[in-house]
Parts: C-alpha cells; structure tokens; sequence
C-alpha cells in the first residue's frame, strides 16, 4: 500500500514544477515584470477562496472522487492559459485553472497524513518522492523550447494526478455527516503568530523560484540552468525529510523555524551576491533547511496540536499562507522591486526580509507550545 502513497507524492509536485517555469513564458510574451509578478500571484489570489471552499467541501466527503475531479478539470482547462496571448485574457484563465489546481497539493496531503498515522509509515520519507517528481520536471521542463510541449507536460501531469488518485484507499473527511462550518476560530495563538512568519519568509522563495529563471537569463546563461538550479534545490529538500521528526524533536517547532528563515536570508542573499553560475546553483542547496523545513514544521504542529475536528481548517489556513498569501507578496512585491530596482536586487530584499523576521520571531515567541512537539 505505501508505495500509492509515494506515488501520489510523486506526481502532485509536477504541476508545481510546471508553474515555477510559467513566469519565463510570460516572459516570452514581452510581459513587464510588474504583470509577470500579477500573473504569478493570481493562482496564489484564488487560493484563498478556493483552498477553505474546497477543503471545507471534502471535509464531508470521501476525498478521492473530489481530488480526481479537481486533476483532470485542470488538465482540460489549462490549455485556456495557452489559447489567449493578451494580458487580460490570459490572467482570466490563470484565474479559473487556478481555483482548481491550487488544492490539489493540500487535499492529496490531507489523505496522506491520515493514513501515515493510520498506518504507522513516515509522511516525511513519503514527502521525499514530491522532491524528487518536482526535481525530475524541473530537468526536463528546463529544456522544452516549445510552448504547446511546455503545456502538454502541465497537463500531462495533472491527468497523472488524477490517475494515481484512483489507486489511493477511499479517504472520509473528518466532519462527515457533522455539521461544521470553515472558521478561523478555536485555534491557538501560537498557530496563526508562526503564519506571520510563513508569509513573510516563504514570499522570499515565491519571488526567488519565480524569477530565476529571469535572473539566469539576465546573467547571461541559458535558462536550462535555473530548470538544474530549482531540481538541485528541490533534491536537496530529501536528507531534511529523511530525518525531519527526529530534527523536530530535537529543536522543537520554534528553533526550527528560526533556523530555517535565518538560512533562508542567506540563501537569497548569496544569490544576490554571486553571479558565478556553478555558484548560483551551489547555493540553492541551503533549501535542505529552508522551504521544507518551515513547511513541515508548522504541518507537523497541526498535525499533532489541534484536535482532528478544528484540523481541516487548520490545514486549510496553513495552505492559504503557504500557496497563498506569501505567494501574494512574493509576486506583487517581488516583481514591483524587480521592475523599479531590478531583478537581481530583489534577492537582496527578501533576504533581508527572511533575517529580520527570523530575528523578531525568535525574540518575541515565548510560548511552551512551539518550544518541542
């Protein structure tokens, strides 16, 4: 059974893959980077209605049927991004594929966690194969030179999803047959103040993924190289999961985050800094403690925190910061930055933006219930 599991982690990163790399094509239509960075957040936009709506939906019903149906929707209907060439059109179809395909990655996960506490398997080791499927498609996407090859990949990869849906045991919500209603409401503090920390760190990678392969175009080299640069981070994601609930133990929900956004600034910072391309790449290797390690720090904190009733809201408030608004900022502000003082500097900014929130969380947060889980 666990490999349906791996399986699953393994494709719904594709699409990922293949979103990270819409920003050159936008690019390739003339877009300024302020529309660019417009585009890039309208999924991110959409996912605050779409994530509560279609977590709260699935919460009293079998999961399995509504993911298959968001995948294939999505397969179809990504092709509307590729018909229209106009910014308007275009950022309404980014609009309507993006209401589907944004909770894909937060329902999948919801059925796998279920079942790792269910069955005794490590979700972090089963996470490994999302890296590796996002790694994978970000090689091969990194080299398509064709548009519509570029989009039979995104749609490819959301009908793999929908396929792999299928081979996954039928999943209930946690509210079946209750009466329950999406609230922001009876969750801890703690919760929503490592939230804060979330959207302003991980804007820093919505900006960084986004325009590298702007900034490597900018710098001379070919784009194929921010296509190896995004798989060498995402690859570098898999030693952190293989030993992450022993990690968290260890330092407790609080200095894990702390360690990971301080990282995370000098992360963006040394890519500011260095235009060495062998360089570059090296330093995304810092992902191995950046990314993953807030991502599952706070999912490990609400899977393990809050009560499974309040849970589903808990995910769907934690995706809405992860996919949401720190991909908001990270595009909107990014490309503004980008535009008025250029791309390479924008890594200087959210570097320093990843420090100082790192610096004012670790001195303020004095709560026993981020301190070890």
């Amino acid at each position: 059974m666990l490999w349906r599991f791996y399986l699953l982690e393994f494709s719904i990163y594709i699409p990922f893959a293949f979103f990270t790399f819409m920003g050159n094509y936008f690019n390739q239509l003339h877009f300024s980077d302020f529309q660019n960075g417009l585009l890039g957040s309208s999924s991110a936009v959409i996912l605050l209605l779409s994530n509560p709506f279609w977590m709260h939906f699935t919460d009293k019903r079998v999961k399995n049927g509504v993911l298959t149906s968001l995948a294939f929707s999505s397969a179809i209907l990504i092709w509307s991004v590729y018909v229209f060439k106009t910014f308007w059109f275009v950022l309404s179809a980014v609009f309507a594929v993006g209401f589907l395909w944004t909770s894909i990655v937060p329902l999948a996960e919801s059925i796998s966690t279920v079942h790792s506490e269910e069955h005794g398997f490590s979700f972090g080791k089963a996470r490994t194969m999302g890296s590796i499927g996002f790694s994978v498609a970000m090689l091969i996407i990194g080299y398509v030179k064709n548009d519509m090859s570029f989009f039979l990949i995104g749609s490819i990869s959301f009908a793999l999803v929908g396929s792999v849906s299928l081979l996954i045991p039928k999943t209930r919500g946690f509210n079946v047959g209750k009466e329950a209603r999406f609230s922001f409401k009876n969750l801890p503090a703690p919760f929503y103040r490592m939230l804060v920390l979330e959207i302003l760190v991980l804007s820093s990678n919505a900006f960084g993924l986004y325009f590298l392969p702007i900034l490597t175009k900018i710098r001379g080299y070919s784009v194929s190289f921010a296509g190896v640069a995004i798989a060498v981070q995402a690859l570098a994601e898999i030693p952190f999961l293989f030993f992450a609930d022993r990690i968290i133990k260890f330092l407790g929900v609080k200095r894990l985050l702390v360690i990971a956004s301080l990282s995370f600034g000098a992360r963006w910072i040394l890519t500011w800094a260095f235009n060495n391309l062998i360089l570059m790449i090296t330093i995304q290797t810092l992902e191995f403690f950046n990314w993953i390690a807030i991502y599952y720090a706070i999912l490990h904190y609400v899977n393990f925190n809050i009560e499974p009733s309040f849970r589903s809201n808990a995910q769907a408030i934690f995706w809405m910061t992860t996919a949401g608004f720190s991909m908001i900022f990270g595009f909107i502000m990014g490309g503004w930055v980008a535009n008025t003082f250029g791309v390479n500097n924008g890594y200087l900014f959210f570097g320093i933006i990843s420090i100082v929130t790192a610096t004012f969380y670790g001195i303020f947060e004095h709560s026993s219930d981020v301190g070890t889980t």
